[in-house]
């Protein structure tokens, strides 16, 4: 740093030495950013789309071997997702080899799928959750995509070092394949824990956030979201679903989206299934307590939020997975939004109660009313929520560039 001079210098040298100072801090500066703050037209700030906004693509990951295991297989739903896209938007999918690829194309042919809206990646992976170590796409001043590349620590549980490693890169290789910058950051997020309003507003779970990054505080976290994302405002809700604790600690996506800048769905247990099981209870107060932050949250630009409840799968909470004896996760809100379609989670099915039914019909009739003009299609996507996912933990959008 530049000594303070004495009192005798001249006002003049004083100026110049300041400004040279200034001048070298700021070059310094850029030259340290310059991977995330330069572009050509001088632009510094990045935009995190909202997931609601036009896109150009779908990002999954094919599953390997151990999704398809025993009696939860993944692949059905995998080419239900990708067989109701296909009329929207493209899907890219992540494979592991060539090999692969021609095996991934018989499946979708016998499975009547005769479209070309595929395009195939081969990136090594090892599990089917895109939206979690996927590219996150933001924008530049001038619309060009860049990708965040967060840290991964397997949500914060043990695991293997190498599943670690291998999960970590798969944004960073993608971003490779297709020549786009990265954004670096220590921050370690998924993107399952963070939600756009693609204004300048994000929201997250503190039970996620400040648990995978135990050395930070909340405020240099938003400092760093506000970075590398370009948020301005970050609403903080205290918890995600009890159910969720022992997976993923409490991701957003399964209790909280924006389907517009201003509007949040927000999930409710209703009360009928409050004390349906201890897990059900610890939910329904979780999510009053967010239901108040959130009415006393406004957006970017000081305005209050409109909020829409939306229940979850009534009669449900006494249904306990069959495998592990535990309550899977299952939520309305763990939907994906594209261009014309929401492909949401459905439940009912014949021997399951007439409640169910109607409230999930309700639901239908929300989302159409808050995302007009697109189809609602209803996939049951029960096995992944078995393996403590849905919809969105498997997809990952690709904003229009």
């Amino acid at each position: 740093m530049v000594k303070k001079r004495g009192s005798r210098i001249m006002y003049g040298s004083i100026i110049a030495i300041a400004s040279g100072f200034i001048l070298i801090m700021l070059i310094f500066g850029a030259f340290n950013n310059k991977q995330y703050k330069l572009n050509k037209s001088g632009g510094q700030d990045p935009i995190f789309p909202g997931e609601f906004e036009k896109q150009q693509a779908i990002w999954m990951q094919w599953p390997t071997e151990v999704y398809n295991a025993g009696s939860r297989p993944v692949n059905p739903v995998m080419i239900s997702i990708i067989k109701a896209f296909a009329p929207y938007i493209r899907v890219n999918l992540i494979s592991q080899s060539a090999e692969e690829i021609s095996q991934i194309k018989n499946l979708l042919q016998t499975s009547g799928y005769s479209g070309n809206n595929v395009s195939y990646y081969i990136v090594n992976h090892m599990s089917i959750w895109a939206r979690d170590v996927g590219p996150i796409f933001v924008k530049d001043d001038q619309n060009k995509l860049r990708v965040v590349n967060f840290g991964f620590n397997n949500y914060s549980r043990d695991g293997n070092q190498n599943y670690i490693n291998v999960e970590g890169q798969v944004d960073k290789h993608t971003a490779e394949l297709l020549g786009l910058p990265v954004i670096n950051t220590n921050l370690i997020t998924e993107g399952g824990a963070i939600e756009s309003n693609g204004k300048g507003t994000l929201m997250s779970t503190e039970s996620v956030t400040l648990k995978r990054n135990p050395g930070m505080t909340k405020q240099q976290i938003e400092n760093e979201y506000k970075r590398v994302l370009g948020v301005k405002k970050v609403i903080w809700l205290k918890k995600g679903l009890a159910e969720d604790d022992s997976i993923t600690s409490g991701h957003i996506n399964e209790i909280a989206r924006f389907a517009d800048p201003n509007t949040v769905l927000l999930a409710q247990v209703l009360p009928g299934d409050r004390y349906a099981s201890s897990a059900s209870n610890d939910s329904y107060l979780r999510m009053e307590e967010n239901y108040r932050i959130l009415q006393n949250s406004t957006d970017q630009d000081g305005k209050p939020l409109r909020i829409i409840r939306i229940p979850m799968p009534p009669t449900l909470y006494s249904e306990a997975d069959k495998t592990g004896g535990e309550v899977p996760v299952r939520s309305y809100l763990n939907y994906a939004v594209t261009n014309g379609a929401v492909l949401m989670q459905t439940y009912w099915k014949p021997g399951r109660s007439d409640t169910l039914k109607t409230t999930e019909d309700q639901v239908k009739g929300t989302f159409r009313s808050v995302f007009p003009g697109r189809d609602i299609i209803g996939i049951d996507a029960e096995n992944v929520n078995q393996w403590g996912g849905g919809i969105h933990c498997i997809t990952q959008h690709m904003p229009a560039s």
